[in-house]
């Protein structure tokens, strides 16, 4: 007979097996949980940390000038630094580890002692302290015999490197300290040169007491871009420039140097320069990095607009060379309007001889027959009020108010006689690398083109090697008729020979162009400076170069202080490009043998005397093979310090091979033709 089973312990059964299966349950739910849907966020929990991730840096793009010459390079270098969370005695660390390094120790300690106290995952997100960048060789060893005592770390490093100098730094702009672009090119394209950045994985203990780092993804350099501008040109022009502003007295200027056929800058120049190497420029130093005055600050062209306003009245067909035009005898009086006045006492004057003697009065009635809407469709024909697209930063558009007025409160407009102060270069604004291209118009026979500095653009390959990318430069565009061109060509040709410009002539060489002299009006007074301007091509038949040359705030006018600075800048850039002279140039008389006066003679000589060559006389040469640099010695050099040299003194050399220079030619000592370059082949040290 079975025993009775009693109810209430299968009851109490059934409530322990189902708290059990519940309880189990819930157990394998939040296991599932935990497993299944948390994986993910736990495993980043867990890496974050053990596991470390860090940029590793990417090498930047070069800059080279037309010739392949680098002007921005990077190079490898190491750089120091530590886990803050590892070091034990900070004070300790500071104390022996700074002066390894030349640093500070009490702003070691600080820096040391605030990574600590904040996390190292609160401090700007790393857990790697940076002590020093670009360790020298010195500096390296002597941190080896610290890395068996202290967590120090030695990782790859890259550092910026201009071997040119200051030479172009306007163009290639200059690096900051974390390693970004803070002008020129090296701004403008950062995020292109800087390149993709890899990464470097850390993995530490629980006590961040042991590293094990390697590569996950490792960096692609960045892209390369070659230069229109040419570096020996560049050098002459800003040794040009400067000599020109100390001359006139101004505070600043800018010469750019642009191909007309084309658009391309072979030289863009600005006074006061830098330094792109001064990783802490002085506050004058910090400025011209910021002022790139060619391209950023506009003013007032003065007589140069002239250019213009002549070219539309011959383009209308309302006026030809030898259209009669009253200039008033030096004043224009109207009712009701300010007096327009020349320099000089003027009377009937044909168009040519207008722009020719630089007629405000001339210009101004040609505004007048034509209008404002005429007008101000030619100023954008030339581009004035717009941006050429140079790459660079913070380009301007210039100063172009509104043909009409878009409202009763709109100031930004034209005026009832703003056609006529425009018409010779007030009331509106322009920068150097505008004028250059309105002036490119004249010279290329009536196109539009777009002023840039890059010409190719390479970047490397997954199997090492460099593909070329494609430019977008806006083609040339037709804007005036060819034949208006010509004339106006002839016309500033005369400028040059018989005008206000006489001092811009280039031996051997025809050249057109037009002063300009913008009095400035400061303080509700105007001021007895100017900002002073050349404008002008060159040679006349089939221009090769256009420069355009400005010295602001100086007490002489265009024709004195910016003529001679074209004149010098042409005939370099003419030179280094082996444009073949148009023109004779003028005999030079051979100096003379100092005659001496009878008290300049000892008693035992006569009266006079011839003084006798001390050396057989030598065969005569062409004085064009007697003129130029003299070769310097770059054997022995390494290639950065050839390099830093030559563009010093605005030679062309090129290069082969790497390492120390072994050989080159011509040989030391020579005379170096005009127009050619030295050739160094390097070798590396055995």
């Amino acid at each position: 007979m079975e025993r009775p089973v009693n109810a209430q312990a299968v009851r109490r059964v059934l409530i322990v097996g189902r708290l059990a299966l519940l309880w189990a349950l819930c157990i394998a739910g939040r296991l599932v949980y935990l497993q299944v849907y948390k994986h993910e966020d736990f495993q980043k929990t867990a890496k974050s940390q053990h596991q470390h991730q860090f940029p590793l840096p990417a090498d930047r793009g070069e800059i080279l000038d037309r010739t392949e010459t680098p002007l921005a390079i990077s190079i490898r270098t190491e750089s120091a630094v530590v886990n803050p969370q590892r070091i034990k005695d900070v004070e300790f660390f500071a104390r022996v580890v700074a002066p390894a390094l030349g640093l500070n120790p009490e702003e070691l300690k600080a820096k040391l002692k605030e990574y600590q106290e904040r996390g190292a995952a609160k401090a700007r997100g790393r857990g790697y302290l940076s002590l020093k960048r670009h360790l020298t060789p010195e500096e390296r060893d002597r941190l080896r015999y610290l890395t068996a005592t202290f967590p120090l770390e030695i990782i790859r490093d890259s550092r910026r490197e201009y071997p040119a100098g200051s030479v172009g730094a306007h163009i290639v702009g200059s690096l900051d300290s974390e390693g970004n672009g803070n002008s020129g090119l090296e701004q403008k394209l950062n995020e292109t040169l800087k390149g993709k950045p890899g990464k470097m994985l850390v993995l530490t203990g629980a006590q961040m007491d042991h590293y094990i780092r390697w590569v996950s993804e490792d960096s692609t350099q960045g892209e390369n871009f070659t230069l229109a501008m040419h570096r020996v040109i560049q050098n002459d022009v800003e040794q040009f420039l400067a000599e020109g502003v100390k001359e006139a007295g101004a505070e600043s200027g800018s010469v750019v140097v642009l191909d007309p056929r084309n658009g391309e800058v072979l030289a863009l120049a600005n006074y006061p320069n830098f330094d792109p190497r001064n990783e802490r420029p002085t506050p004058e130093e910090a400025k011209a990095r910021r002022s790139n005055t060619a391209v950023q600050i506009p003013s007032e062209p003065g007589s140069v607009m002239k250019m213009i306003t002549v070219t539309m009245g011959l383009d209308s067909g309302e006026f030809t060379e030898t259209t009669p035009i009253f200039c008033e005898n030096g004043a224009f009086a109207r009712p009701g309007r300010r007096a327009i006045h020349d320099v000089h006492r003027m009377g009937a004057m044909d168009t040519a001889g207008v722009l020719i003697k630089s007629s405000n009065i001339g210009v101004a009635k040609i505004s007048i027959r034509m209008g404002p809407k005429v007008l101000y469709e030619y100023l954008k024909k030339f581009g004035i009020g717009d941006k050429t697209g140079i790459e660079l930063p913070a380009e301007s558009r210039g100063m172009l108010r509104h043909l009409e007025c878009r409202g009763p409160k709109d100031n930004y407009c034209w005026s009832p006689t703003s056609h006529e102060y425009i018409a010779f270069g007030h009331e509106v604004g322009a920068t150097s690398v505008q004028l250059a291209r309105a002036v490119a118009v004249i010279a290329n026979g009536g196109m539009i083109v777009q002023p840039h500095l890059i010409i190719k653009k390479t970047r490397p390959r997954t199997d090492g090697k460099l593909e070329e990318v494609a430019l977008d430069i806006r083609k040339p565009e037709r804007v005036l008729r060819a034949e208006t061109a010509f004339r106006i060509r002839r016309i500033m040709q005369q400028v040059v020979q018989e005008g206000t410009g006489r001092r811009a002539a280039v031996p051997g060489y025809s050249s057109g162009g037009k002063t300009g002299s913008a009095e400035i009006f400061e303080n509700g007074a105007w001021q007895n400076k100017h900002n002073s301007s050349f404008i002008g091509f060159a040679p006349v038949t089939d221009p090769r170069i256009v420069v355009v040359v400005t010295l602001n705030r100086t007490p002489k006018q265009g024709g004195i202080a910016s003529a001679p600075v074209f004149s010098k800048v042409a005939a370099t850039a003419l030179r280094v490009l082996q444009v073949p002279k148009d023109e004779p140039e003028k005999d030079i008389a051979p100096p003379q043998p100092k005659i001496l006066e009878v008290n300049e003679l000892p008693e035992n000589r006569i009266a006079k005397a011839i003084p006798e060559p001390k050396e057989k006389p030598q065969p005569e040469m062409s004085a064009g093979l007697l003129i130029g640099p003299t070769v310097p010695d770059f054997r022995g050099k390494a290639m950065l310090a050839v390099l830093r040299e030559s563009a010093a003194l605005g030679l062309q050399v090129q290069t082969k091979g790497r390492g120390v220079a072994k050989a080159q030619a011509p040989a030391a000592g020579t005379v170096l033709p005009a127009g050619a370059s030295i050739q160094v082949e390097f070798a590396t040290p055995q």
